[in-house]
């Protein structure tokens, strides 16, 4: 739950299949990414559902950083509460600011994206929650369809368990990508809906990023266990490349450090989150200027 963007991703967690149907992946192991030689990071709360606590290892191999969860474990019950809601569907000055730093990311977004939109006939936004983006870039002439099976009825979401030849130009992930369970598995089945030399757009948070270092296992965008992969930049361009894909850019979502430092202010319950919040999104923002590592950032990537 680490950005200003889309807070309902779990509709990646609703996948489909080759034989077209849908199946919620519940497993206590993820991917074959987990093995016994994978070295123990930190052990997280859900500070927000459960508190619960979940210890999450890193893959020797692949760097790819996962949260280990318990047999039977049941992904969805994470998702189904008040606490876990779009800060846009709250009242006051956190929502003003919310939903206002939102339309900012939209146009962010838009003018970041333009080269690729142009060239892309069609566009999927996968996981897109609430669609605001969407019809954001819609309302802009883009012909766009969602993908949430939590949001069936909206007017532009696509059944894909009904369209098994549904491919598109461009396929968007606003931080969904961490929420997938084995994504080892279910990553080629979403690829296989990209044309040829289309686009694959991901954003994600970044564990390396100052806010990360300075809030350890306060920082909120670790989210556990609604993330169930944590990565780096290195560790992404590894995955990516893996799956036949090329980076054409990586840029910064400069907002979200600021965000997601309130958010584990929060978690520290913090007297004055907001305070606190905006000198250490700063001081992250700015470190990362020179080392690149921003909170989150958004990469695109084409398929060759």
């Amino acid at each position: 739950m680490s950005s200003l963007i889309s807070y309902n991703e779990v509709a990646a967690l609703l996948i489909f299949s080759k034989d077209n149907s849908f199946h919620l992946i519940i497993s206590d192991s993820y991917s074959e990414l987990n093995n016994n030689s994978d070295k123990f990071l930190i052990k997280i709360k859900d500070f927000i559902v459960s508190n619960e606590f979940f210890e999450l290892y890193t893959d020797s191999e692949t760097g790819i950083t996962w949260t280990e969860v318990k047999e039977n474990h049941n992904h969805l019950s994470y998702y189904q509460s008040e606490n876990y809601i779009p800060h846009s569907d709250k009242k006051g000055l956190l929502g003003f600011l919310y939903s206002f730093s939102q339309r900012l990311m939209f146009v962010y977004k838009r003018i970041l994206l333009m080269k690729q939109l142009k060239e892309s006939r069609s566009v999927l936004d996968y996981g897109a929650g609430d669609g605001k983006f969407a019809k954001y870039l819609e309302k802009k002439g883009k012909k766009i369809f969602t993908y949430d099976p939590l949001k069936g009825n909206s007017s532009n979401n696509i059944n894909l368990s009904q369209n098994a030849d549904f491919q598109v130009d461009m396929i968007m992930m606003w931080h969904v990508l961490e929420h997938i369970p084995d994504l080892e598995k279910v990553f080629p089945q979403i690829l296989e809906r990209v044309n040829k030399n289309g686009f694959l757009v991901i954003a994600v948070p970044n564990r390396d990023c100052f806010d990360a270092k300075y809030y350890k296992n306060h920082w909120a965008a670790w989210d556990v266990p609604r993330h169930l992969y944590h990565f780096n930049h290195k560790s992404l361009l590894n995955f990516m490349s893996c799956h036949g894909l090329s980076l054409v850019f990586k840029r910064p979502l400069a907002l979200d450090s600021y965000y997601v430092s309130y958010l584990s202010e929060k978690n520290k319950k913090s007297y004055f989150p907001w305070i606190s919040a905006i000198i250490i999104g700063l001081i992250s923002n700015t470190l990362a200027l020179f080392s690149s590592n921003y909170s989150s950032s958004v990469y695109v990537f084409k398929r060759d």
